[in-house]
């Protein structure tokens, strides 16, 4: 599994690369990256979600499914003390890229790959929790305001939209018509070559000599790569799920920080380098550290 892993990595890179290149060359700008991340939130992550629950009925399923939810939430209790402590309240930034993990542009590409398409299920369970989390404590430390806080975009995230028309299509005893599976399929296929193209221009379009000088980052980082995963293992251990849930979840702790790191840096007023040091920084750092970490997950689970 260790192998499959570095080789999904090596792909990953690659098309990192390609939207480096695309940036430099003036094939791809600042506005582009934004409307391409727009695409791949709005279309291509969503049509996802629909597609892993779009399957018939499993009543065993969904008891992982809840199982997932529930350390899920353990996980992301002890991620927020992490960044609490280790960052403090100075540093909200860190905090947020400590908690939050790219388990979207990241992590769905890597699950993919490594134990298989049907175990996205499991993803868009933690996405649940995740959006409201998101929306709620995220938008709080960034901001500083509870006032920010705000129940519609909760609602109206196209995230948890397409997680709730799952559900509905996986409870529901009917199957989609070809023409809306192939849509959805086609759709779905953009999502690791957008999210990958989108952080490789990003990459391109960043200061780098800057972002290395700020010694905040390389703490952020350890915490959000090295001490989050190694505190989810003996989490994990107690899970009594098969072991490619287990790795499932441990994918998502080791992925690097969201790439809406930076984006709530900028929307609040906080340090828009600094936030997109660590949406890079621990994508590339990650591919280092992935390894190693689910190597030895993979030891002890």
């Amino acid at each position: 599994m260790v192998f499959i892993l570095i080789k999904q990595i090596v792909v990953m890179l690659i098309m990192m690369s390609i939207g480096m290149v695309l940036y430099k060359i003036g094939q791809i700008d600042e506005k582009g990256i934004g409307q391409l991340s727009n695409l791949a939130l709005y279309v291509a992550t969503p049509c996802v979600v629909i597609q892993s629950l779009a399957i018939q009925f499993d009543a065993n399923q969904l008891k992982i499914g809840i199982w997932v939810i529930v350390f899920f939430v353990a996980i992301l209790a002890v991620s927020i003390l992490i960044g609490r402590f280790g960052c403090g309240k100075a540093d909200p930034v860190g905090s947020f890229a400590v908690l939050f993990s790219n388990s979207g542009f990241v992590g769905i590409p890597l699950i993919t790959g490594i134990v298989g398409q049907e175990y996205v299920f499991y993803v868009t369970m933690t996405m649940i929790v995740t959006t409201v989390l998101f929306w709620t404590y995220g938008v709080y430390i960034m901001s500083g305001d509870k006032n920010e806080v705000s129940v519609k975009k909760i609602l109206t995230n196209p995230n948890l939209i397409a997680v709730v028309v799952g559900m509905c299509l996986f409870f529901a005893p009917i199957e989609l018509p070809y023409i809306i599976k192939q849509v959805l399929a086609g759709m779905a296929n953009m999502n690791t070559g957008l999210g990958m193209i989108i952080l490789g221009a990003t990459l391109g379009a960043s200061n780098i000599s800057l972002m290395i000088t700020d010694t905040r980052l390389y703490k952020a980082t350890l915490l959000r790569l090295v001490a989050v995963p190694l505190v989810c293992i003996p989490l994990l251990m107690l899970m009594p799920v098969q072991f490619e849930v287990r790795m499932v979840m441990m994918i998502i702790a080791a992925a690097p920080a969201a790439s809406a790191t930076s984006m709530f840096a900028l929307k609040y007023g906080r340090d828009y380098s600094y936030g997109t040091g660590l949406s890079i920084g621990t994508t590339i750092v990650s591919m280092i550290t992935m390894p190693l970490v689910l190597a030895l997950a993979m030891a002890i689970l």
